[in-house]
C-alpha cells in the first residue's frame, strides 16, 4: 500500500499562512500591551492624585518634591498611610535605566511635582519644569494648578524634542495621544488643575 504525505508545494502554502497570520497577529498583540500599559498608567495616576488631594486636606498644602528626581513623595506612606507604597512603578520606564542619573532606580517611577507660583512674576515664558521654589513656574502654576504628575509614555522618552523635528524646546508636556499612532510621542499626564488627565495646549 502506497503512503501518502505532503509535497513542498503544500508544507511552503502551510508554512506561508502561518507567516501571514502571525504577520498580522503580532503587532496587534503589540499594540494591545501598549493599551494596557496607558490604561494602567493612568489608573496609578488616578490613585495617587487621591493621595495628593487627601493628604492636601489634612495639611492645608501639597507634598514637597523630593529634590533628587521627581518621584512620588515619600510623606503620601509617612506617618498617615494615603497610599500603601509611594514607588509605584512606571510600566513605560520598568525597562529603563540612566546610567548618568546620580539617584538610580528613581527614573523608573511616576513624575511629581508640586508647583509653586509666585504671582508677581508675570513676564510670559513657557512653562518650566516645576520646581518647589519662589519666582518660578507661574506659567506653570496657571497651566497645571498645583501639582502635575506624568508617565513617560509608550515612546520611553521624557523630552522628545530631540526625537521629534519641529517641536517646542520644552517637549516635556507634550501630551500622549493614540490617535497618532499606539506608540507616538508625548507623556501621560495628570495634574491639579485638570483631573482627566489632559493638558490642553
Amino acid at each position: 500500500m502506497r503512503k501518502m504525505g505532503f509535497t513542498l508545494i503544500e508544507l511552503l502554502i502551510v508554512v506561508a499562512i502561518i507567516a501571514i497570520l502571525a504577520a498580522i497577529a503580532i503587532p496587534n498583540f503589540l499594540a494591545a500591551q501598549t493599551r494596557a500599559k496607558v490604561t494602567r498608567a493612568k489608573a496609578d495616576m488616578r490613585t495617587i492624585s487621591t493621595g495628593l488631594e487627601s493628604y492636601a486636606v489634612d495639611y492645608s498644602e501639597y507634598p514637597p518634591n523630593d529634590g533628587k528626581w521627581y518621584v512620588t513623595p515619600v510623606q503620601l506612606t509617612t506617618p498617615i498611610s494615603y497610599l500603601r507604597s509611594h514607588r509605584l512603578p512606571d510600566p513605560f520606564a520598568i525597562e529603563l535605566h540612566d546610567p548618568s542619573n546620580p539617584y538610580p532606580g528613581e527614573e523608573l517611577y511616576y513624575t511629581y511635582w508640586r508647583i509653586v507660583a509666585d504671582q508677581d512674576y508675570l513676564s510670559p515664558r513657557d512653562p518650566w519644569e516645576a520646581c518647589d521654589a519662589s519666582n518660578r513656574n507661574v506659567d506653570a502654576f496657571l497651566k497645571y494648578g498645583k501639582w502635575a504628575q506624568n508617565s513617560i509614555g509608550p515612546d520611553r522618552r521624557f523630552n522628545t524634542a530631540l526625537d521629534s523635528p519641529g517641536s517646542p524646546p520644552f517637549s516635556f508636556d507634550i501630551v500622549y495621544d493614540p490617535t497618532n499612532g499606539t506608540v507616538s510621542y508625548g507623556n501621560i499626564w495628570r495634574t491639579q488643575k485638570d483631573a482627566t488627565g489632559r493638558v490642553d495646549k
